[in-house]
């Protein structure tokens, strides 16, 4: 903090602004950081809670999102729940304060005298996440989490061996067995500060630098005041002198219900069950929020769903609507045809064969806001394919084969002028891509590679022949320095580095494709499956009402949610269900001349189609 007055007539502080990632964004976007930046991470974080602790404080809320990775070394952020040590607590009797997934058994049991130990456990739970990209005691429903945390064992396996020791003492269950953070200094010793500053993070500090300096360069627009709200004063209440450390929002965990939570709240002694998992019965699926009629239909056959920004794009070969996510309104009408295979940057729809430019064949921007096409020519009038998405100005897309002659080729296709950056052979016409901002990543019949953004050149590939076997090739995502896909038969998940086998495991099933919810991989059979992102380890597996439809693009996920297409036949129907893999709810409907029903996600909200109408659901209703 930088200056403040808390008796002002508008009470104001004011904080230095800081153009760095937290480490949770640099591990979701990056993968787990190596051994050496991981022990300067975690020196520069014992450093800092010195001198929280030496200034009579308690942080209580250290997270991941509460990190920044500066270039001058970590820094942590979030200081609205700190506790002076010897004060009184500041919530109510019986409340937690901080983030469920890293607070210490003794904030969850309510203890008054939870002191500068839980940083400590909060501090090894953070650089746990930090080497191995999953929290120490997972994922889960609240009161599975609350019980792993007071009884479970943390996750370590990942973890390099020289780190184990010091962390497993930081997540002791007694805050006295803890270290001191002068031992945990000293267990990371030796430090090379400058192994936390890795190429990716340099990249994103000077990206995040120039649009810092961009932004401040312009005019400054002052916010209207505040309304005046008369001051009451309540017996027993003083203002909170301003600390000098920072500033952030209070996060209390309550209202999380019976088991582990009600028992540790009401401060019991006895060890509770483990929670039951939730039962799979399913409801009939609630009234649509709201259903779009179009004023002419969008296809005679299949339709297609992208959102973006608030604006769902909904459209075919004869027609394509921008509709308003929250209300169902139409925003406006694009003079493009959309086929199979497009994406979302930022707030673009990017569509292969959006019309335009006398016939050529194009790449076709549409603004989400306006509904403005822009046409970009394929190089060398190369027929475009599905859209991988757009990485540093480039389209990454595929070009299709429509004659012997045609190679199949991955194309990076500059965004200002639609010339080839650079073109890259593939030995198949059927592609499925993903990419990050580390690099672009192929399956093509039995090889996954890896694609740099730059110049195109295969950085590395992986073979997966080897079982004899023929098989369709399968779509692919990725996150957190891993690609994940069916490869070999197997759910596995590739190390984007250099393509060294992380995980595998045996499904007995195909699977078109693979969805990312929260930190679970779920793929569909018969069921829905998740599977740990970071061990593999199965997460839940859930029964749905009938076979799911075995295409790619037929099921979406979010952090919050889950729809699956589900029939071959009749009946069709669009099955949801929670990240968590808890069943929501059916929604039965026959599809008019087309397979199965189309579908899309955001947030906790279901877009749906079944190519005349475009239905909404929220997921929670």
């Amino acid at each position: 903090m930088l200056d403040a007055d808390a008796d002002a007539a508008q009470p104001w502080f004011a904080a230095a602004f800081v153009p760095a990632p937290t480490l949770k964004e640099a591990v979701e976007d990056g993968g787990a950081l190596p051994e050496p930046a991981v022990r300067a991470l975690g020196a520069g974080l014992a450093e800092a809670l010195q001198a929280v602790h030496g200034a009579g404080l308690v942080h209580r809320d250290l997270k991941p999102g509460n990190v920044l990775l500066a270039e001058d070394g970590p820094r942590i952020i979030d200081f609205g729940i700190a506790k002076v040590v010897d004060a009184t607590q500041i919530t109510r009797t019986g409340g937690m304060i901080g983030t469920l997934a890293y607070l210490a058994p003794e904030q969850i049991a309510g203890a008054k005298d939870a002191g500068p130990a839980a940083d400590v456990f909060a501090l090894g739970g953070v650089l746990v996440y930090a080497a191995t990209g999953a929290r120490p005691f997972g994922e889960g429903d609240p009161g599975a989490l609350l019980y792993e945390i007071m009884y479970g064992e943390p996750g370590l396996d990942g973890l390099p061996a020289s780190l184990r020791g010091i962390l497993a003492a930081c997540l002791d269950k007694e805050p006295a067995r803890r270290p001191l953070l002068a031992d945990v200094l000293a267990a990371l010793t030796p430090v090379d500060f400058s192994a936390l500053l890795t190429p990716a993070l340099r990249r994103d500090l000077a990206a995040r630098e120039a649009e810092a300096n961009r932004i401040s360069s312009g005019p400054v627009a002052l916010p209207p005041p505040l309304p005046r709200i008369e001051e009451t004063v309540s017996g027993g209440l003083r203002r909170r002198r301003v600390l000098g450390l920072g500033a952030g929002a209070a996060v209390a965990v309550t209202g999380i219900g019976a088991g582990t939570a009600g028992w540790a709240l009401a401060g019991g002694k006895s060890k509770p069950a483990r929670p039951a998992p939730r039962g799979t019965a399913l409801a009939t699926a609630p009234a649509p929020a709201w259903t779009f009629v179009p004023p002419a239909p969008v296809s005679s056959d299949e339709s297609h769903l992208l959102v973006s920004g608030g604006v769902v794009l909904w459209g075919g070969e004869d027609a394509t609507y921008g509709v308003d996510a929250a209300s169902g309104r139409r925003l406006w009408t694009a003079d493009v045809s959309m086929f199979p295979g497009g994406a979302v940057h930022e707030s673009t729809f990017v569509l292969p064969n959006g019309g335009g430019l006398d016939g050529k064949t194009t790449i076709t921007l549409v603004d989400a806001a306006s509904g403005e096409p822009t046409h970009l020519p394929m190089p060398d009038g190369a027929f475009p394919g599905s859209v991988f998405g757009v990485a540093d100005g480039a389209v990454l897309l595929e070009s299709g084969t429509y004659s012997d002659e045609d190679v199949p080729a991955v194309w990076a296709v500059d965004l200002a002028g639609g010339k080839a950056r650079w073109r890259f052979p593939v030995a198949d016409s059927v592609i499925e891509g993903t990419l990050d901002r580390n690099g672009l990543y192929l399956n093509v019949e039995h090889t996954l590679s890896a694609v740099d953004l730059a110049t195109g050149r295969r950085r590395w590939s992986v073979d997966w022949s080897g079982n004899g076997r023929e098989w369709l090739t399968q779509g692919i995502t990725v996150a957190g320095g891993r690609v994940f896909g069916n490869f070999a038969d197997t759910l596995q998940a590739v190390d984007t580095a250099g393509g060294k086998r992380v995980w595998s495991r045996t499904t007995g099933a195909e699977f078109p494709s693979v969805l990312l919810a929260g930190r679970n991989v779920i793929f569909r059979g018969d069921d829905l499956h998740a599977h740990d992102r970071a061990t593999g380890a199965p997460a839940w597996t859930l029964a749905g009402p009938e076979k799911f439809v075995d295409q790619p693009g037929r099921d979406a996920a979010s952090d919050d949610v889950i729809a699956a297409a589900f029939g071959g036949g009749a009946p069709h129907g669009l099955f949801a269900a929670t990240a968590s893999g808890r069943g929501l709810w059916v929604h039965w409907g026959d599809v008019h001349r087309a397979r199965e029903w189309g579908v899309v996600v955001s947030g906790s909200s279901i877009f749906a189609t079944d190519h005349q109408r475009l239905l909404c659901f929220r997921a929670g209703s």
